[in-house]
């Protein structure tokens, strides 16, 4: 996957910190800041960042795109329950930490997000993607079969219930070596 899909990836699942720092920059902004340079910048490069990720995950799942496909046979599939709660507590709620209505205090956030972006990035980590579950995404951990039936694990990102279809084959294409997504509607 390329280093831009998986920031993207990563910069969607932060949408509720997004939302609230567009929410409290656009308030200071109402109330009259002297110099609203940081916040100006700041809502400019969230809405542009979130606007290019959207579209750049639209077309690497677009589930009529088959370049670079291959079939498997669905041999088990169980969804991925992943837990919004814990990861809203973990990683979004210390962001609020900064003050974004601050110069020198979104320079220390971004030094933050940068590192942490970085990591996880590198280690091909992806946790809860809230803007993919409101796009009725899901993710199951599947065990599929090639032609040579070899048995493979894969993380498969779909809209489809993937259990109602075992035994069927399936187009899949891959993001990275844990996830894949799939690239066509099972008929």
């Amino acid at each position: 996957m390329s280093v831009f899909t998986s920031f993207s990836m990563f910069f969607l699942s932060f949408a509720p910190l997004w939302l609230s720092v567009i929410f409290i920059d656009a308030k200071s902004l109402w109330e009259h800041t002297p110099t609203p340079y940081t916040e100006i910048i700041s809502i400019s490069l969230i809405l542009g960042v979130t606007l290019l990720s959207l579209i750049n995950l639209m077309i690497k799942f677009n589930p009529n795109n088959l370049e670079g496909t291959e079939s498997y046979i669905l041999e088990s599939a169980k969804e991925e329950k992943m837990i919004t709660s814990e990861f809203l507590l973990s990683y979004i709620l210390p962001l609020f930490a900064f003050n974004f209505t601050v110069w020198h205090e979104v320079v220390l956030f971004l030094i933050f997000f940068s590192i942490f972006a970085f990591l996880c990035i590198r280690h091909n980590h992806f946790s809860v993607n809230i803007v993919l579950e409101f796009m009725r995404y899901r993710f199951y951990v599947c065990e599929l079969s090639n032609d040579d039936d070899m048995i493979i694990n894969k993380t498969i990102i779909t809209q489809d219930v993937l259990p109602a279809n075992l035994g069927q084959s399936i187009l899949i294409k891959e993001i990275n070596n844990e996830f894949s997504v799939q690239a066509k509607q099972i008929e």
